[in-house]
Parts: structure tokens; sequence; C-alpha cells
């Protein structure tokens, strides 16, 4: 054992006889086994944790991550014997970590064990996290009963407070849960959790990373594209302060002015995270553009590909990659060739866009507010009406009435039910000012990297809607989303 545990830590671990057996042990613990099996797998990897902790604590975060969730996805077992070895193992994780490190705690395990709780619980919608609960208040009492603890340790401290944040998690996706029929909200609430690890870059990408697979899920691949993007430009931001990347997330500028607002400044959360721990590398970033690219051309977004593109060439001609710039290239030729078809015909529909605004109880937070929803290709008013009008029937039950505010103009809140479901739709059109316009020439400018709406409504001076038609005004309403 001695001999071969000599030649697995070679180079902290980064070597081809670890990563071989490093990934027998994970299939082994990831696969069904019986219980006296899976006993005799725990107790390997106990050996393998104290044995190997400088490959797993000071080496590469990439065993590390993967050993907290593969044992995290065991805390949530239905059997107690595996929740029970794998609480035993996660704790063995955190005390060894940190014994390596007095001084700085169980920073790396905290960071890997947060990042796997977000990743298993974006996994879990519709399922029941309530055994990964019982398991995280296993591991809290632990502690409390270790007697080898020294006393004016902050291990105790630093366990309650990881077990605290992993909770938030829970807390946070168990709402994802409730909404996970409605998916506006559902997406809604990604984005607040992805904004919340601005600081915390491989948390943020988790989120991205799940929103994307939603909407790709739905079809919807301009949203799965800038959520792609948003990746990379926040991969590209760190390699930026690691010295790696020139520009960072600033070179995303053209494709979306969101990304340098939401990915630039990213510092590194010392309390939770490590510059030791960020595995991106520029392939990563290459692999993100590519991505990207592909889920642009799937949304019709043609033009945004030669941006992308342009991201791409300097990588490909440093790597001398003739192959990847001949396919990159063909690509484009391909997109330019369907955009001269498009401005031929005029027939491409990247979206119809609507004002809906929520008014009663029953909407909880979102009493009074007001989004704008981007509906496929050409979408009727009568289309939207009725996918709203049946999904919140369906979520808020046969005792919630769900009503439809007729008129576009100022809504009377105090004439609606306040314990009605009452929802206002508006078509709204893009807005743009005449110097605007001037900028914005071609057809898929004035439906691309768009925040400001407008609708018309009819009024007369004297209250009324409608009436003669000499009195019959309209009023503009221009939005700005956020």
């Amino acid at each position: 054992m001695e001999g071969m545990t000599s030649e697995l830590s070679q180079a902290m671990g980064d070597n081809y006889f670890m990563a071989k057996f490093f990934t027998l042990l994970i299939t082994m613990l990831h696969v069904s086994t019986s219980a006296t099996l899976q006993s005799h797998i725990f107790n390997f990897l106990r050996i393998f944790i104290h044995n190997f902790r400088e490959s797993l604590f000071k080496g590469s975060a990439e065993y590390c991550g993967i050993l907290c969730f593969e044992i995290l996805r065991c805390c949530n077992s239905k059997m107690s014997t595996t929740r029970s070895e794998a609480c035993s193992a996660f704790y063995l994780m955190m005390k060894t970590n940190n014994e390596l490190f007095r001084s700085q705690g169980f920073v790396r395990c905290h960071v890997q064990a947060t990042i796997a709780v977000s990743r298993l619980v974006s996994t879990l919608l519709g399922e029941s996290d309530t055994n990964l609960r019982r398991s995280l208040a296993t591991i809290a009492n632990f502690v409390k009963d270790d007697t080898k603890i020294k006393r004016g340790s902050a291990f105790p401290t630093e366990v309650a407070e990881l077990m605290k944040r992993l909770k938030t998690i829970l807390n946070a996706t168990s709402q994802m849960k409730a909404h996970q029929n409605d998916p506006e909200k559902l997406m809604d609430l990604h984005y607040s959790l992805a904004k919340s690890y601005s600081n915390s870059p491989e948390l943020r990408q988790t989120w991205l990373d799940s929103m994307t697979a939603l909407h790709l899920k739905a079809g919807n691949y301009s949203e799965a594209a800038h959520c792609s993007i948003h990746i990379a430009g926040l991969v590209a931001e760190c390699l930026k302060l690691q010295k790696e990347n020139a520009h960072g997330c600033a070179a995303f500028t053209h494709i979306s002015p969101n990304i340098e607002m939401e990915e630039r400044g990213m510092r590194e959360d010392k309390g939770t995270a490590g510059a030791e721990d960020h595995s991106y590398t520029q392939p990563n970033l290459v692999s993100l553009l590519e991505t990207s690219m592909d889920y642009f051309e799937q949304g019709q977004r043609y033009e945004v590909m030669s941006e992308v593109a342009k991201l791409l060439q300097p990588f490909y001609e440093d790597a001398r990659d003739s192959k990847s710039m001949m396919e990159m290239y063909g690509k484009l030729h391909q997109a330019y060739r369907k955009v001269v078809d498009i401005e031929e015909s005029g027939r491409r529909y990247l979206g119809t866009y609507f004002r809906v605004a929520f008014f009663g109880r029953p909407f909880g937070d979102d009493h009074e507010k007001q989004y704008i929803y981007k509906e496929p290709a050409v979408t009727t008013l009568a289309e939207i009406v009725l996918r709203l009008q049946k999904l919140y029937s369906r979520k808020f039950g046969p005792g919630t009435p769900v009503n439809i505010v007729q008129e576009s103009g100022r809504v009377d809140i105090e004439s609606l039910a306040s314990n009605h479901a009452n929802i206002q739709i508006t078509h709204v059109e893009p807005y743009f000012t005449e110097d605007m316009l001037q900028d914005r020439t071609s057809r898929f400018e004035r439906t691309n990297n768009l925040s400001r709406f407008v609708f018309e409504a009819p009024f007369t001076r004297g209250g009324k809607q409608q009436g003669d038609v000499t009195r019959q005004c309209m009023r503009k309403t221009v939005l700005t989303s956020e």
C-alpha cells in the first residue's frame, strides 16, 4: 500500500494512475451495490481520504469536488445505512482538510461542498431533499460529540456555518419546486440565485448551467445562448484575474451589454473560495464560445455568431488550429447565406413581446409588479392569455379564480378582488428614439439587445377609454426593463 500511495501521490495526484484509480473508486461509490459491499467501499474511502489528503486538499480541486458531490449524493439516499456511512465520510473530509490547514480551516471542503449541493439540488427539482436535510443535521451533531477537538478550535463554528449555508441553498431550491411548472418564475429564481453568487464563480456557473439546460429543454435557444455566453464571459474575467486573458468580459460587450455589467469585477471571496480552486483554462473558454455559437445558430441569431467568432479566432490562430478555423468560417458562411435569404424574404420572427402585470394576494411578492414576457415567434394575445390562465389556474387550484383584466390602460386596483389572481396582458413593441434608430439600421438590430418597449392605450379626457372621435386620445407608455 505504501508503494502504491507514493506512486499515486506524484505531482499532488495530478498523474495518469491517480486519475484511473480515482475514477474506479467513484464508479464503485456511484453504482448500486449490496449493503455489505457498500460498507467495505466506504471503509476504503476513509483510508483513501487519510492517505491522499495532500492530493485532495492541496492538489487540483477536481478530486475534492467530485468526491464531495458523490458523498453528498449518498447523503440523500433512501437507505439509512448509506446516509450514515456518507455522513461519516464527509465529516472525515472536513476534519482532515482542517487538520492540514489549521490556520485557514477547511476552505476547500467548504467551497466544493457548496458547489456540490448547488449542483445536486439543481437535479432534484420535483424530488424530495428530506434525507439530505437529515444528513446535514447528523453531520452537525458529529462535531458536538467529537471529544478529540481541542478547546477553542474554530472547527465546530465553521462546520455549523457550512451546514447553515447548505440548508440555505436547499431552502432556496424548495421555492423552485413550488414553481417548477411556472417556467418564467422558475427561471427568475435561478437568475436570482446565480446573481447571489457573484463572488463565487463556480457556484454562479452552476446555476447558469442549470438555466441553460432548462432553456434547451424548452427549445429557447436564444436564451440558452445568452446563458452560455455569460458563462464564457465569467470564465474570461477569471482568466483575466489570473493574467491569462487580456480583455476579460469587456470583450463581450458587442454580444450583450449585460455580460460586462454582471460578470466584470469578479473578486475572490476568501471566506468561501480560493484562487487555487478555480479550474478555468483557455480551452474551457474556447469550448464555451463554440457551444454558444451553436446555440446562437439554433436561435436564428446568425449575426451574433460573427461576434463570437471574433473572440474565438485569436485562440485558433495561437494554436495554429487550421481545422477549427475552417469549421468556424464554414459556419459563418452558412449563417450569412441564411441572413441574405431572410433579408430578401423577411421571414424571421425572433419573438413577440407582452407586458404582464399581476394583482392580488395569490401572487405574493409579485403583486403590482409587471414584467416583459418574450414569447416564441408570432404569438397572439389570445395564445398568451390562454397559456397564463391555464398555468395559474393549475398553480392556485379551483379555490382561486384567475381573472384577465381586459383594459390595457391604468388599472384601478381597488376595483379588483384582492383574493383573486388578476392578470393584465398587453402586447408591446420594441421602442427606439430617433437617435437609436440611426444606430440600429438593420431589422435584426431592432430585435436584439432590447430593454425598452412601448404600447398605446385609448382614453378620453372625461376618463372613459372610448368616446367621440373628436375627443379620443391615445396614451403612449414606454417601459424600461431592468
